[in-house]
């Protein structure tokens, strides 16, 4: 049984073998397919890797690919445009060339005729010459003929008389022998006597008897008696009593020499006399017989002369009324004929020209009587009557109104007579003058050959050629016009759709141009020189232009400002003229603004000297220090941060340069006109009597007389509150209606006075007013006035107030008001809100540390501009504040104590001057800087800038009183008028010039003030600051950007200011803690009262 059941137990055990080696077969064949599954994976794998390595080397290939033709489609796409400005300038040379060359033919042709002219004028000349020579010969032979006459004459007369005498003395001794026969003999002696109204002399303007001429003292009895005798004649006495006859003569003309002499007006012209010279030597001959023609050598009346061309038009009325001084001044209440002196009693004439005339008269002759028409020795006209002690001892001491023409010194009339020539064949006096120094037509004035040598534009021998006639003026005129005058500046629109041209003015105001464009291009005109109107081809300055409409009132400041760089800033610290890039520097202007006006010149010939009013090459701009190679480099190489002009067809932003490369040239005036190709035809109409102006006028109860609003708070007939109300309601409202090419329309109210406009269409969607007044406005059941009122009331910002009627009273005027209705788009006006300290002293946030303003801008926490407005707001209230003391310390002790350096101390002169004043001129008091704008002194937004931070702080300064004044002070004080004095109540639309150092978001100083915070040691004011924006905005002013940088603030999205007040501390978690207060700057509106 054990061997049975071994062998069972063998059976199974090889039974179970053979299953576990069949096992084993089927593991290994798995292991055996496993491993052949997992070779193919691997090689699947690797067959997979190849094919994604292939696939990136496609991508990176195709990547490649697309940037190469994005890259070929741009340069494409730029050759393209290249090659339409190519060709757009390819066809404005192929339009000047062919402007050249008719301008070439105009010219040759020109040449041509002017030298046939020359020709024919030789030939003229040389028959004139000729004939000149044959009237001298035969002047002499009638000269020698009337000589040889007269010695005849002479003769026969003297035998005659000889006869005579014997016939008399044969007479004579008759009658002696016949004594019985007296009675007859005087008989016959009064039958020989001459009739004395037959006895006539010629003087000034009129005959003169005998008797009158001894009644005048000019002749004594004797003489009298023998001129009825017939003892002497007419012509012997006249002879005598020429000098007050006819005079001794006045100066008739000017001479260079012997040879060339010029009546005055003729020196005038050809500058050898200075005008104001002319006009007086011209008074001179009018008042002492009559204006000279000394070619002619004839004495005219001022009529007559004036038909001669010898006096200029404009100068007719003063020789008018010189020459009544020989003709008789008319007495306006008796109609009687009076003398120089009489009339200066009656005032009919003022003292220093009834000197200058009497001066004239004594020099030529003696004092004029104008009844007598003669002259007469000072002593006799005393006697007369004609002058009175006064005037003879004023007559002894000549005054000295002329300037010697040689010498450049003061000099009486008599002095000046006395160096005159004498003409030998005429006996006129002549003045002798010289030929002053040639000149050259500038922009605004005259420029010397010395200067432009002087300048680099002509050379030194250019100027030797000028001196000995080698070449003209005119010549060296046209080889430097672009010095002179230079090209020209984009000078108006050219509409293409119906081939008109436009003024810029005019062309936005019928839509073609937007406003800010129009003014872009109009300070550019003005930065070079002139306004320009394409129409009447006319360069005006801008006072002109604005006179004759060519500019409106809203433009008129800014582009008087612009203008300033033709004519020049004034220093604030020295009284000097500086140039436009000197007033960059010291920040008199605006940096953009600067820039683009002086790229606009550069664009049309060169940088502008003010002083000397012409361009100047770039070198001479650099030794004079208007300019410099920063700048350049700069203007050289614009970037969009100095494309400053904005082209209405393609909406680009340009250089000044490049627009006007995009201009075509008019040919009939060649000025430069901006081409407007056809968008959208934009027409402007304007219904009728659609201007309307309101003016209050107010009656004086006492003289019945009208007076203005202002004249009538300074009388004190009404109050402040009802002055700022009268002064709110005068405006001048006009309606714009525009109509596009889609038959859309707008209508537009724009106050003409103040320059804001209201969109109707906007007015009605925003509900402000209701459709059916527009309804009744267009029915005529509203005025515009009315109309216009409305909307304003509604749009805030001006009050509106409606009055029922105006009623006199015997001390002061009342207004009586039916319904005050106040608004305000802040809400926040203010009369004066209490004295607050500026801010003082900026606070670290990230390092938790009080720090001054400069260190800020050190750390790139405060940007530049910030910290220099910062720093104005606390000099022109008092000082620089010691952030360590809160001392208020002058520029000289800041920089001292080395708060501030010294060009910062140089930017902040002007507001400090705020607070001193301004010194005026010629023993003035100390100007305010509300004064110092006016007269110019201070630039506009500066000055705007300082009374902002006055008044936020307490108050508007006058230096004469050293201290705080409120604003209806000032405006009877006649500091700020009512406008003014509503700006600055209106703190809520204060400019946004602050870049907060916190938020990194563009602030008014008056946000600033509500910001800040109080420290509670010291009392002063600190704003927060910090490197990283509260808004999620990174700072613009960062390290990189610190001071030198080039990156400028930006302006962010308006935020609200915070109300109310908080407190709170910061603890720096070491011994030291700071404590402060916030504060907010407000008070309670003053209009309700």
């Amino acid at each position: 049984k054990e061997l049975e059941r071994l062998k069972i137990q063998l059976q199974e055990e090889a039974k179970s073998r053979w299953e576990l080696e069949n096992e084993l077969a089927k593991a290994t064949h798995r292991i055996q397919e496993s491993k052949s599954q997992c070779n193919q994976i691997i090689q699947e794998r690797e067959t997979l890797l190849v094919k994604i390595k292939t696939l990136e080397q496609d991508k990176a290939r195709l990547l490649r690919l697309e940037e190469d033709m994005n890259r070929t489609k741009g340069m494409l796409e730029s050759e393209s445009r290249l090659k339409v400005r190519l060709e757009n300038e390819k066809q404005q040379i192929l339009n000047d060339l062919n402007q050249w060359k008719s301008q070439c033919s105009r010219k040759e042709e020109t040449i041509r005729k002017t030298e046939c002219e020359r020709d024919k004028s030789k030939m003229e000349k040389s028959a004139l010459l000729i004939e000149i020579e044959r009237l001298q010969a035969e002047i002499k032979r009638i000269e020698e003929r009337y000589r040889c006459r007269l010695e005849e004459t002479s003769r026969k007369s003297q035998a005659e008389m000889e006869a005579e005498r014997s016939n008399w003395v044969r007479e004579i001794e008759k009658l002696k022998q016949r004594p019985y026969e007296t009675n007859r003999g005087t008989q016959t002696e009064e039958d020989l006597m001459i009739d004395p109204s037959k006895l006539l002399f010629s003087g000034l303007r009129k005959k003169i008897t005998a008797v009158q001429l001894y009644e005048c003292q000019l002749i004594d009895k004797c003489t009298l008696d023998k001129l009825l005798r017939g003892q002497k004649s007419v012509e012997e006495i006249a002879a005598e009593l020429e000098p007050y006859l006819r005079g001794a003569g006045a100066i008739a003309g000017a001479s260079l020499n012997t040879k060339e002499k010029y009546s005055l007006v003729e020196a005038k012209r050809k500058q050898l006399l200075t005008p104001e010279n002319t006009v007086l030597l011209l008074e001179a001959q009018a008042a002492t017989g009559g204006v000279i023609d000394p070619h002619r050598n004839e004495s005219l009346s001022v009529d007559s002369a004036i038909a001669r061309d010898l006096i200029d038009f404009d100068d007719r009325e003063q020789i008018y009324m010189a020459e009544k001084a020989i003709t008789g001044f008319k007495d306006p209440f008796s109609g009687k004929t009076m003398s120089v002196a009489e009339a200066m009693k009656k005032n009919l004439v003022d003292r220093e020209t009834g000197m200058r005339l009497l001066e004239a008269q004594l020099a030529s002759g003696g004092i004029v009587d104008p009844i007598n028409s003669i002259f007469l020795p000072k002593d006799i006209a005393l006697s007369r009557g004609l002058i009175d002690r006064d005037l003879y001892r004023a007559l002894n001491n000549p005054s000295k109104p002329l300037i010697d023409p040689l010498s450049k010194n003061a000099i009486s009339y008599m002095k000046l007579r006395e160096r005159c020539r004498i003409e030998s064949h005429t006996g006129l006096l002549l003045l002798p003058v010289q030929k002053r120094s040639m000149s050259f037509q500038g922009i605004r004035k005259l420029i010397t050959v010395s200067e432009l040598v002087d300048s680099g534009i002509i050379r030194e021998s250019t100027a030797n050629e000028l001196e000995t006639g080698v070449i003209s003026v005119e010549e060296v005129t046209d080889r430097i016009k672009d010095f002179l005058q230079g090209s020209s500046c984009i000078a108006g629109i050219y509409n293409e759709a119906t081939g008109e041209k436009f003024g810029v003015y005019q062309a936005m105001k019928i839509g073609l141009v937007r406003p800010g464009t129009a003014l872009e291009l109009l300070e550019a005109q003005a930065a070079t020189g002139f306004i320009v109107d394409p129409v009447n081809n006319l360069r005006l300055p801008v006072e002109e232009a604005y006179k004759r409409g060519l500019v409106g009132i809203e433009f008129k400041e800014k582009l008087l400002s612009a203008e300033r760089a033709v004519t020049g800033y004034k220093d604030p610290e020295t009284g000097n003229i500086i140039s436009l890039f000197q007033a960059m520097n010291k920040e008199l202007i605006e940096k953009g603004h600067g820039v683009r006006l002086l790229e606009a010149q550069i664009a049309t010939g060169g940088i502008i000297d003010p002083k000397e009013s012409h361009r100047l090459p770039v070198h001479t701009a650099y030794q004079r220090g208007y300019f410099n190679e920063e700048l350049n480099d700069i203007l050289s190489d614009p970037s969009d941060d100095t494309k400053g002009f904005f082209d209405p067809n393609t909406e680009e932003n340009l250089t000044y340069l490049q627009l006007k490369g995009r201009c075509k040239i008019d040919e009939l005036t060649g000025l430069c006109l901006l081409p407007l190709r056809e968008k959208k035809k934009v027409v402007q109409t304007s219904q009728k009597n659609t201007l309307r102006k309101r003016r209050v006028v107010i009656v004086d109860p006492d003289t019945n007389k009208e007076m203005s609003v202002q004249e009538a708070y300074n009388k004190g007939l009404i109050d402040y509150s009802t002055y700022m109300e009268l002064s709110d309601q005068e405006c001048e409202w006009e309606e714009i209606t525009t109509t596009g090419s889609d038959g859309s329309t707008r209508v537009v109210l724009v106050d003409r006075k103040t320059g804001h406009q209201y969109d109707i269409e906007d007015a009605i969607d925003k509900g402000l007013v209701d459709r059916k007044f527009f309804d009744q406005y267009r029915s005529g059941s509203l005025s515009l006035t009315q109309f216009a009122d409305m909307i304003a009331s509604r749009n805030g910002g001006d009050e509106v107030f409606k009055h029922e009627s105006v009623i006199r009273s015997p001390t002061v005027l009342s207004v009586k008001s039916s319904s005050i209705l106040l608004k305000s788009s802040s809400g926040s006006f203010s009369d004066s809100p209490e004295e607050a300290t500026p801010i003082a002293a900026i606070f670290d946030t990230e390092n938790l540390e009080k720090i001054s303003i400069p260190e800020a801008v050190q750390r790139g926490i405060v940007d530049t501009i910030t910290a220099q407005r910062l720093l104005e707001a606390q000099a022109c209230t008092g000082g620089i504040i010691c952030p360590t003391t809160g001392q208020r310390l002058s520029l000289q002790d800041a920089v001292a104590q080395g708060i501030i350096d010294h060009e910062m101390a140089t930017r902040l002169k002007p507001s400090q001057k705020a607070f001193l004043g301004f010194e005026g001129i010629k023993g003035r008091k100390r100007m305010s800087a509300a004064e110092a704008v006016k007269e110019k002194w201070l630039p506009y937004e500066a000055g705007q800038r300082f009374l902002e931070f006055q008044f936020i702080t307490g108050g508007l300064v006058d230096p004469e009183v050293h201290g705080r004044i409120s604003t209806e002070e000032a405006i009877r004080k006649g500091l700020i008028d009512g406008r003014t004095s509503q700006r600055l109540q209106d703190i809520g639309n204060y400019a946004k010039i602050l870049t907060c150092p916190k938020t990194k978001l563009k602030i008014s100083y008056r946000e600033a003030m509500n910001r800040s915070m109080v420290e509670d040691q010291t009392g002063l004011r600190l704003l927060e600051a910090s490197s990283v924006s509260s808004k999620g905005i990174s700072s613009p002013y960062n390290v990189s950007s610190a001071p030198g940088s080039r990156s400028g603030s930006r302006s962010g999205s308006r935020s609200g200011s915070r109300s109310g007040s908080r407190r709170g501390s910061f603890d720096a978690g070491t011994n030291s803690s700071y404590s402060y207060s916030y504060t907010t700057v407000s008070s309670s509106s003053s209009l309700g009262r």
